[in-house]
């Protein structure tokens, strides 16, 4: 669970003449993870597709082509077709692709008219006021034409007194004739003014009669291109499952062809180069008797292996995270138990409101059943939902809280004072250490607006943080001896584990929660750690010193946030509450509207601030104690379908 999955090196060697055999064997295992063949042997090098690689690569690359330019989305399959159905179906995906194909031509063209139309109305719009026809404006040789606008205010007497030139004033556009030897002297002239210049649009007739022309013709063009699109949306709705099924298909077909690309081969043998999971071996060694090829496997070869995670159903959308922080390598602990448990644990904690959990609980349920085709997102609502949980525990049974409001002011406003809207409806906790701390009681539910509560909050943050970043320090400890030896785990991991207890245990007699006895036996452990530290890694071990401190007060951003999201929800409450009242129906609904708007506010922020914080906890401050990453993730050669299958099975 902790661990990644062992896996055991094999090599398979072979005539060429049964790779293809191979490639259907290991696609259908879906077990062999292959090493690409780095092209280094003398007498060897990368071999090359299988002979229906090409074409049905280059099918595949047709069906994908047009399920994008269709939009076509991947839903449930309602029904797995055979492979034998899609490969006799061929003729009719071609059609369906090229009357794809011409229905966007269509469009395309449909597009390029109407951007040409939009345009000249544009331009025509300009022109809209003059009473002349548009094909007097351009078309001479030794007559020069300027069209523009200026200012109604401008001095147009030099223009008007200028017998030399026709000029034609109306409203805020002019034009100007005249001859090609003084077009430069009247273009000056036009500047002084505050003339601007316009296209002239092509054509003929009065601006306003071509522009009702040019307005029907869009409207002509809009609707033949809104009868092309529903064309193409029925298009898309037919054949949509039969596209996705065939992609699939013809995508598993093109994996199984490029086999030999990634193996070494010679003028007439193969030698492939991979690693299956142990318990895996022998499924494969007896699939492979009916070949005639060599394989050898190795249970304890030395090279880094690709990282197969093994976690539970439950937790293995958690594996998300992990990935996305790195693959660790195969000595080292596998994270993602530990941060299934851990990161909706600080969610929860942080939010800790039992209303905003549910909401949570929805919304990750509608992402898993919305999405459940994508698996990252389909696992991103499976995460939220988890977090949900914790978050509506918390709220309920820690905080009791929803929306911001406290369960016991409820109490208050409705004349409850027993039972769940009491002030505390939980169990009393007499822990001694915390007694000894003045005004402290430790009881639920947490009150955010105690600030009691509030110290209660951070100070939990932080013990929490103490014990988080020592499991780290355990597990990089445990890595380490593993990986190397006792002495280095001793100077790398333990030395800040003695660090870290060391200076609580210094602290807690400082501040009297301790025996005073206690700071002396503190001060020696944590500088007995600084000196296994210096010795093991020199000034760094020094430099390193104080973060391990400030990594645990990171983790005081718990109580933080928690507080901050329920100030805010708390502050949204409040100005509602003050617009319901006394405002009549005007306050009814700008109350309606804040409430609406200020909790999906605080519901949106805790969902990415929340998240990001939580997550953040555990890469920074816990994961980098005992996750160095960078290995392999396990990839095996095959597909996985599911809207197709090779054939019937029968019973």
């Amino acid at each position: 669970m902790l661990k990644s999955e062992k896996m055991s090196r094999m090599t398979i060697s072979g005539h060429k003449k049964d790779l293809a055999d191979l490639s259907k064997l290991l696609n259908d295992q879906n077990l062999v993870h292959v090493v690409e063949y780095n092209n280094e042997d003398e007498g060897f090098g990368l071999g090359k597709s299988l002979d229906y690689g090409e074409q049905s690569s280059d099918f595949l690359v047709k069906l994908r082509s047009v399920i994008k330019l269709l939009e076509v989305e991947a839903n449930p399959p309602t029904t797995i077709k055979l492979d034998s159905e899609i490969e006799s179906e061929i003729s009719e995906l071609e059609a369906i692709i090229s009357q794809a194909h011409d229905l966007k031509d269509k469009q395309r063209d449909c597009d390029r008219r109407i951007d040409e139309v939009s345009s000249n109305i544009e331009q025509l719009k300009e022109f809209e006021d003059l009473d002349i026809d548009v094909k007097y404006l351009s078309g001479y040789s030794s007559i020069t034409v300027f069209a523009g606008h200026i200012s109604q205010d401008a001095d147009v007497s030099s223009l008007t007194s200028n017998e030399k030139i026709d000029v034609i004033i109306n409203e805020d556009n002019v034009v100007v004739f005249c001859a090609n030897e003084i077009s430069a002297d009247i273009e000056k002239d036009l500047l002084n003014i505050g003339f601007r210049s316009m296209d002239v649009p092509s054509g003929e007739g009065l601006p306003r009669v071509m522009l009702n022309s040019l307005d029907s013709q869009l409207l002509k063009l809009e609707n033949e291109k809104n009868a092309i699109l529903h064309e193409i949306q029925a298009l898309a709705t037919r054949n949509g499952d039969w596209l996705v099924a065939s992609e699939e298909h013809y995508a598993a077909l093109s994996e199984k062809s490029g086999l030999p690309l990634k193996l070494a081969t010679s003028e007439n043998m193969f030698v492939l180069d991979g690693w299956v999971p142990s318990d895996s071996v022998s499924d494969l060694q007896q699939s492979l008797q009916g070949l005639d090829i060599y394989y050898e496997v190795d249970n304890n070869s030395n090279d880094e292996p690709p990282i197969k995670l093994d976690n539970p159903e439950v937790a293995k959308p958690f594996e998300l995270f992990t990935k996305l922080y790195s693959t660790p390598k195969h000595w080292e602990y596998d994270p993602t138990m530990i941060i299934f448990i851990t990161y909706p644990l600080f969610f929860g904690l942080m939010v800790g409101d039992a209303g905003y959990g549910f909401a949570y609980i929805l919304f990750g349920h509608y992402i898993l059943t919305k999405f459940a085709y994508n698996e990252a997102l389909a696992n991103l609502g499976r995460i939220l939902r988890t977090a949900g949980i914790y978050t509506f525990l918390f709220g309920t049974f820690v905080y009791a809280e929803a929306f911001g409001q406290s369960f016991y002011n409820i109490g208050n406003t409705l004349g409850f004072t027993s039972g769940l809207f009491a002030k505390y409806y939980g169990p009393s906790f007499d822990i001694p250490l915390i007694e000894k701390a003045e005004g402290f009681s430790w009881h639920l539910p947490i009150h955010k607006f105690d600030p009691h509560g509030a110290q209660l909050m951070l100070l939990s943050s932080i013990l929490i943080g103490v014990f988080h970043i020592s499991l780290g320090l355990i597990l990089g400890f445990l890595n380490e001896w593993k990986h190397h030896d006792l002495k280095h785990a001793i100077y790398a991991k333990l030395s800040f584990f003695m660090i870290l207890w060391g200076g609580l245990l210094s602290l807690g007699s400082l501040v009297a929660l301790l025996p005073e006895s206690f700071q002396t036996i503190g001060l020696v452990v944590m500088l007995t750690g600084l000196g296994l530290a210096i010795i093991g890694e020199g000034v760094v071990g020094l430099l390193e010193f104080p973060t391990i401190f400030s990594n645990v007060i990171s983790y005081a951003r718990i109580g933080a946030i928690g507080l901050s999201d329920y100030g805010l929800a708390y502050t949204v409450n409040f100005i509602s509450f003050s617009l319901l009242w006394p405002s009549g129906p005007a306050g009814i609904i700008a109350a309606v509207f804040v409430m609406l708007i200020g909790h999906l506010t605080v519901f949106t922020l805790g969902i990415i601030g929340t998240g990001i914080n939580s997550l953040r906890l555990q890469y920074v401050e816990f994961f980098t104690k005992f996750v160095q990453g960078g290995g392999t993730l396990y990839s095996p050669f095959g597909y996985i379908r599911k809207y197709t299958k090779e054939k019937e099975v029968t019973p």
